[in-house]
């Protein structure tokens, strides 16, 4: 992916945030790569645990990498006490199924607690058509 498609990634998380609305928050960007290789386009496994809701997600993003076909932990949000559900392999409407991965966290500023986390996403750009999409929130 260019600079241009991840500052365009990094726009859509940020306005899955509605960062614009907390100014003095903090908001924390990053790239999730390949661990490995340090290649950007990856295939996901999305595996869910109990307690998961649509806003606030708990489980393992798994990602398989075409590049070098490592498989790895990409993002965890769960605990011991949480159990095993259900899994997804994310896919674009359009058929595509590697997607650069961005991750995106807020942290309380003046209005809160400072430095506490408030919410986060995970967000995907298809590698095939450029569509952004959310894979999980947390909260």
């Amino acid at each position: 992916m260019t600079h241009a498609e991840f500052a365009d990634l990094e726009t859509f998380a940020r306005e899955c945030l509605a960062a614009e609305d907390y100014p003095a928050d903090r908001h924390v960007f990053q790239h999730l790569p390949c661990g490995l290789c340090g290649a950007a386009p990856l295939t996901l496994t999305i595996e869910h645990h109990s307690g998961s809701t649509e806003q606030s997600f708990r489980g393992v993003i798994w990602a398989r990498c075409p590049a070098c076909g490592g498989r790895q932990r990409l993002f965890t949000f769960s605990g011991e006490h949480r159990h095993y559900e259900r899994e997804e392999e994310p896919a674009c409407p359009c058929g595509g199924q590697e997607f650069a991965v961005a991750m995106c966290e807020r942290f309380e500023g003046a209005q809160g607690l400072t430095g506490f986390f408030d919410e986060g996403v995970v967000v995907a750009s298809c590698t095939d058509c450029g569509r952004n999409r959310v894979l999980v929130r947390t909260d």
